[in-house]
């Protein structure tokens, strides 16, 4: 039979009256036989079969159910905290999460940007390196007209050289075999007065005497002359190669703006074009003011190029500067490194035969009979002096195989006295030890 509902019971009047006893009696036995527990009236029509111990039992038993009903309660409102704890705790974290990611998210695209900017700058430099590759390569095509157009030059002078020389023999040959011929009635006197002197053998042997040392004199001041010239070229090359080492390792180089790259470009052709007036026309022009316009337009190269360097390094310290955590590969710097030096190479190169045309205008004889006199000296002299440069050097090569061979043996005689004398402290330290053995031994064996 199901318990009846409450419902049915008055709210207002109590639990159990006089007339409602019975139906008190069985609800309040079949909610005990629902949760398990023995009914407390043996009767439901008798109200005097309450059995007294079951009722203490079953109110003790309800008791114990309300007290674990009220700790389980307890438990689940400390839970309840805990997991409410957990849950804002949860809550915090994934706002702080969300924060993390929007930085994430934020920094993402100052990388992206950042990326960006730098692909922009490579390929500006990029652009730089293959307009400077251009550039090198059309002045690399100009330096080789121009090795070829002084070549051309040179084998002309030759020729030319040639030529006057197979005259000049021609007419020695022909002074000789000339035979003695009528002389000159009516000569003209000399404007002083005196008498002229006979032409014999001996007056021209003393004027052609005179003549070779002049001509001598002359060409020895023209060689201290170009020995000074060729000082003062190889001290503005060893300044320029220690300006060059200067640039190359220095790592902090003030920014230049990008037009100087033009005004570079063109100044540099114009200087060329300069230097190639200077070496072509104005044959007249004096020797010193030839030497001091090519040292001064050599320096202003060797100031462009510096410039033109420092820009380049400029750059590369910009973009540096703009990420400092990329860095520059190893083959472009080498690449780089490469570069530089062919184009030291070729401005020693152009420095090379500025110097032998220069030195072959100044060679170039006042007069073309004493050019092969000059010449036959000049190589004759040469000849002597690397003679005695050879010997010298033979010497210097003697001495110093003198000199190893003596480093050498006094090296090995050195070490073996050196082992001698470490030989000889091991020994003795060898033999102190063994005097305080046996002495530590015999006063041990007296005890």
């Amino acid at each position: 039979m199901p318990p009846l509902p409450l419902s049915s019971f008055s709210v207002s009047s109590n639990f159990c009256t006089e007339e409602n006893v019975s139906e008190c009696i069985l609800y309040i036995n079949q909610e005990l036989s629902s949760l398990c527990f023995p009914p407390i009236f043996q009767n439901s029509d008798n109200i005097h079969d309450l059995d007294a111990v079951v009722a203490l039992n079953n109110i003790f038993d309800l008791l114990q159910l309300h007290r674990r009903a009220v700790g389980m309660m307890e438990e689940m409102e400390v839970e309840q905290l805990k997991s409410s704890s957990d849950l804002h705790y949860q809550h915090l974290t994934n706002s702080r999460l969300k924060d993390q990611l929007e930085l994430s998210k934020k920094e993402n695209m100052r990388l992206h940007e950042r990326e960006r900017q730098l692909e922009t700058n490579l390929k500006s430099l990029q652009n730089c390196l293959k307009d400077t590759k251009e550039e090198v390569q059309r002045l690399q095509g100009i330096i080789a007209s121009r090795a070829t157009q002084y070549n051309h030059d040179i084998k002309r002078r030759e020729r030319e050289h040639n030529r006057v020389k197979e005259r000049l023999n021609q007419l020695l040959i022909a002074k000789k075999e000339n035979k003695q011929g009528m002389e000159v009635l009516n000569y003209v006197g000399r404007s002083d007065g005196r008498r002229c002197l006979w032409k014999t053998g001996k007056t021209e042997s003393r004027h052609e005497g005179d003549m070779y040392k002049t001509l001598l004199n002359e060409f020895d001041n023209r060689q201290r002359e170009l020995m000074v010239e060729n000082i003062e070229l190889k001290k503005v090359l060893q300044q320029m190669k220690r300006e060059m080492v200067g640039v190359l390792n220095s790592k902090e180089m003030s920014q230049k703006k990008e037009k100087q790259s033009n005004d570079i470009d063109q100044s540099t052709l114009q200087t060329n074009s300069d230097e190639d007036e200077l070496l072509k026309g104005h044959p007249e022009m004096s020797c010193d003011h030839a030497r001091e316009k090519l040292t001064n337009s050599i320096r202003q190269q060797w100031r462009k190029l510096k410039h033109h360097v420092e820009r380049l390094d400029s750059q590369a310290s910009m973009v540096q500067d703009g990420d400092s955590e990329e860095v520059i590969s190893k083959q472009l710097h080498e690449e780089e490194m490469e570069r530089l030096k062919l184009e030291i190479q070729q401005c020693k190169e152009f420095i090379q035969t500025q110097q032998q045309l220069l030195q072959q205008q100044l060679n170039t004889p006042c007069d073309e009979e004493t050019a092969a006199v000059l010449n036959d000296s000049y190589m004759l002299e040469e000849k002597e002096r690397l003679k005695e440069e050879w010997k010298v050097f033979e010497e210097q090569r003697k001495n110093f195989e003198m000199e190893r061979r003596n480093f050498t043996e006094a090296a090995i005689r050195l070490g073996h006295e050196v082992l001698k004398r470490k030989s000889c402290c091991m020994l003795s330290k060898l033999g102190v030890h063994e005097k305080i053995y046996s002495y530590t031994y015999h006063k041990i064996y007296e005890i």
